[in-house]
């Protein structure tokens, strides 16, 4: 019975009935869960846009060249309502949480020169579903639970620099640190025999650099180009070390297996974007992020049902009024539109995801600022993929509806103020 049920836990994924549960999509079952793109809620609001884009109101996680704008200390900090409508052929279910989406410190250190020191935690990934099926084995049918829960967060360091009042570079370091767990119960639909729970959960850890630069030096060419900004961020591969700890509870007994280690690499990201500020109020953008997710390993083998990842942004802002009396004249709104071709491709099936964003910056006291962005999603389809020898694979429909909101708080320190 042990090497049935270690055999069993060894083909889990091998053909899969996916439901959704434990507050997320079935989808996160797959690689190292949903990948969060998370450069900020500015950029959530604009269709995720950010390499392009310069500001001194905003910490953009994902675009360290963006820093050199910020003259006084901000802290911002924020979290994230996700609601996923999960649909199958003939059922759905609807499911909430809500996620700590990260906090970031931003200290200029000298303005003139661009020079700002960045901190803090950002999401990278999120696991939260629970999936079944059933098969047979040596003349036993049994049934499989699976239950995977667990993130994985990136802490931030970075500096940035302008070495012209056209260029912007900046340079982070990222830690990777998390752990997931999944929990799989055997459960034997054939009389005469015994189950057992799989319980195992693995700690990561890990080390990325990102580099990134941007260019507002166009005005050169042509007046009308003054206005343009590109830019761009590369983050190297992080190699990340994997604490196994495994344990199998049988009806009767448990066994504890001895703690492995593995490896994992996250693969190098690559983006890059324009912007264009068309006049004091309006601004729009472009962005395109790419990651060769095919190029990963785990424990030196390809991840099963992954593809590269790509996605395509584009946004547009309208910024409050100069001066304004009124408050509604003090907002900032946005409107945008993303197309992610994600690196979930379950068994040679692409789940592909596009969304509708917009949102806002209202005040709220002196320079303290509330942002908001809204997100409405659509990702996968109800269809069903048949594979050799295998019983076939209901997909399923996702529907989302993301609200993200960050506060930003103003802090002038070591300002000094003329004497009267």
């Amino acid at each position: 019975m042990r090497k049935l049920f270690a055999s069993v836990c060894a083909i889990l994924i091998a053909a899969t009935t996916m439901h959704a549960g434990n507050g997320g999509s079935a989808y996160t079952m797959f690689g190292i869960g949903d990948v969060r793109y998370n450069p900020g809620v500015r950029s959530t609001g604009m269709g995720y846009t950010s390499f392009g884009l310069p500001s001194g109101n905003h910490i953009n996680t994902m675009s360290p060249a963006s820093w050199t704008r910020i003259s006084r200390v901000r802290i911002e900090a924020g979290g994230l309502y996700e609601g996923i409508n999960t649909a199958e052929t003939n059922r759905s279910l609807y499911q909430a949480k809500g996620l700590f989406s990260g906090a970031m410190l931003a200290f200029p250190i000298s303005p003139a020169n661009g020079i700002v020191l960045v901190g803090g935690f950002s999401p990278f990934s999120y696991v939260g579903y629970n999936t079944s099926f059933r098969n047979s084995q040596a003349d036993i049918d049994y049934r499989i639970n699976e239950i995977g829960s667990g993130s994985l967060t990136k802490a931030i360091v970075g500096l940035s620099y302008a070495p012209h009042q056209d260029i912007s570079l900046g340079l982070g370091v990222n830690y990777f640190f998390g752990e997931t767990g999944v929990e799989r119960t055997f459960i034997p639909l054939t009389s005469g025999t015994s189950g057992g729970t799989l319980n195992s959960e693995e700690e990561k850890r890990g080390v990325s650099f990102t580099i990134g630069g941007m260019y507002n030096g166009f005005g050169g060419l042509s007046e009308g180009l003054r206005p343009l900004s590109v830019g761009f961020a590369v983050t190297t591969e992080s190699n990340l070390k994997l604490d196994i700890s495994d344990r199998i509870i049988f009806t009767s007994e448990a066994d504890t297996f001895a703690t492995s280690e593995k490896r994992l690499n996250i693969p190098v990201s690559v983006g890059v974007g324009i912007a264009y500020q068309f006049s004091d109020r309006w601004i729009v953008a472009a962005d395109y992020f790419t990651q060769a997710w095919k190029n990963a390993r785990y424990d030196g083998k390809p991840l099963l049902n992954i593809r590269n990842n790509n996605r395509f942004g584009i946004g547009a802002e309208k910024l409050p009024i100069k001066d304004a009396s009124g408050w509604f004249d003090k907002l900032t709104y946005r409107l945008g539109f993303s197309y992610n071709q994600t690196y979930y491709q379950i068994y040679g099936e692409p789940i592909n995801e596009w969304a509708f964003t917009g949102g806002f910056t209202m005040p709220v006291a002196g320079e303290t600022r509330m942002n908001v962005g809204i997100e409405y999603a659509q990702r996968g389809s109800k269809s069903t993929v048949v594979q050799p020898n295998l019983i076939p694979t209901n997909l399923v429909k996702d529907n989302i509806i993301r609200v993200s909101f960050s506060l930003t708080i103003v802090e002038p320190w070591f300002v000094r103020y003329e004497e009267e």
